[in-house]
């Protein structure tokens, strides 16, 4: 990846695509320009109407050329659209039947690509996790990077998507002029916030989206369990919306700016809010603490089942089992922003729990940027920005690089060429 002074991280999620765009200066890391637009065309995670689509991501596109000219950034896209997995995998080579030969980056890079295409047709790797290299099967090593062997084994962990439910990346190749990266949102959403102490020691993200709450639990440096949880900020709305009798615009109105996780307040009871119903015409009210029972009541679900797969794999984990993740709960999305959420969070695990935004976070200062660095929602395209830089600094976070083809090559040979450039 060739050096750079001008960073583009666009995140697309199933209900706004958030974009970054970051100059490096004298004085350090500037924020040159942030935007948000509604993902249209995305429902549940899955693209359902491209047209739309296209036209939500060139609006975006349109406000970052405004900026900076894609040729000269470099470019990273991650989503949440699709269904991501973690897979266990091992893969092992013979460098030389005699002399012992010195193990360099063309040896590191003919494993990742093997166990690239074992992959097949049904997954596509998006990140690749070295936990621990074998020097002739009996040294394991962490760099072998210089070292002389034989025979190589390569254990890895890897963040994959289904290709079944994973169009974006066609889409995005006809849309984006210059090569790009490509990544999990919670990935880079975890990059943003997490420190590599905590991803050592043990701590789950969470990312409380709209259509639906992701999980993902490190330990000693790598993805353990990435899980999915098919309700999100939707749900709360609709509740909102079918226990009041109003629209889905009025509910989401209502749960931001007047949503709290927590019932129970005195001063709420007496607090009264004003909507309009179903026909738009009627103005009724309701009370703060009736809006944050219907609200609670469904945060607390989604935790709880959060909950679930947290105690399911601590417990596989001995010296987890009984004290939890010494990292505890990290929370983050468009969900952490409801007032409150964090007490929730607290009843609910009975485990230290916190909001995770790039401003807690110990990466790198980026000027200029007061107003969002405190925005939990956008800690993916900032962990975009953590990325592409780490990949500079040969410290990367390896993720998968799709690289401009003409739009005459058929789909295979596209497929082929994509594969050959995932490293």
């Amino acid at each position: 990846m060739r050096k750079s002074e001008t960073y583009v991280s666009i995140d697309i999620g199933s209900y706004s695509i958030k974009g970054l765009v970051v100059s490096k200066t004298p004085e350090g890391y500037e924020l040159a320009v942030h935007s948000t637009t509604h993902s249209r065309g995305i429902d549940s995670g899955e693209i359902k109407d491209v047209i739309a689509f296209r036209e939500s991501f060139n609006q975006m596109l349109s406000q970052i050329d405004e900026v900076v000219n894609l040729n000269r950034a470099s470019v990273i896209i991650s989503t949440s659209c699709g269904r991501f997995s973690l897979h266990e995998v091992s893969k092992e080579m013979n460098i030389s039947e005699s002399e012992k030969r010195t193990i360099d980056e063309n040896v590191i890079d003919s494993l990742r690509q093997s166990i690239i295409e074992n992959f097949g047709d049904s997954y596509q790797v998006l990140h690749i996790y070295p936990k621990r290299y074998m020097i002739d099967r009996s040294k394991a090593v962490f760099n072998p990077l210089g070292m002389l062997a034989n025979h190589l084994q390569m254990d890895v962990t890897t963040v994959t998507i289904d290709k079944s439910t994973n169009a974006l990346y066609e889409f995005l190749q006809d849309l984006i002029p210059v090569d790009f990266d490509f990544a999990s949102s919670l990935i880079t959403a975890s990059e943003g916030v997490l420190t590599d102490n905590e991803k050592e020691d043990g701590v789950c993200v969470v990312k409380l989206g709209h259509s639906s709450s992701a999980i993902v639990i490190f330990g000693m440096g790598v993805p353990i369990r990435f899980e999915t949880v098919s309700l999100g900020m939707k749900n709360v709305i609709k509740d909102i919306s079918i226990v009041f009798n109003t629209s889905l615009e009025e509910a989401e109105r209502l749960l931001k700016t007047h949503g709290n996780a927590m019932y129970g307040d005195m001063a709420f009871d007496q607090q009264e809010v004003e909507f309009r119903g179903l026909d738009g015409r009627t103005i009724r009210s309701i009370s703060k603490n009736d809006l944050a029972k219907v609200i609670h009541a469904r945060l607390r679900e989604i935790l709880t089942k959060v909950k679930r797969v947290y105690k399911e794999t601590i417990m596989t984990i001995p010296e987890f089992s009984t004290k939890g993740l010494p990292g505890g709960v990290v929370l983050l999305g468009g969900g952490a922003k409801v007032p409150r959420l964090l007490d929730l969070a607290l009843d609910v695990f009975k485990n230290p729990v916190r909001i995770g935004t790039y401003n807690t976070s110990t990466n790198v200062v980026i000027n200029n940027s007061e107003e969002i660095l405190d925005d939990p929602s956008y800690v993916s395209a900032f962990g975009g920005f953590i990325s592409l830089i780490q990949e500079e600094k040969n410290l990367e976070l390896p993720v998968a690089k799709y690289q401009k083809k003409e739009v005459a090559q058929g789909f295979f040979k596209r497929l082929v060429e994509i594969f050959k450039n995932l490293w």
